[in-house]
């Protein structure tokens, strides 16, 4: 498993963003996500 560090270390990092930003994304996602189930539910009355 120790073999394995210095191969990640000088790899470097994988990601073109940092980390918070795939976060804030993510959760921008999620709430364009929400507001489109919200809609479609205001149209189908429960019975």
């Amino acid at each position: 498993m120790s073999s394995l560090v210095p191969i990640v270390q000088a790899a470097g990092p994988e990601l073109p963003v940092p980390g918070p930003v795939i976060g804030l994304l993510a959760f921008v996602i999620l709430l364009i996500l929400l507001a489109i189930t919200l809609a479609i539910g205001k149209g189908r009355p429960h019975s």
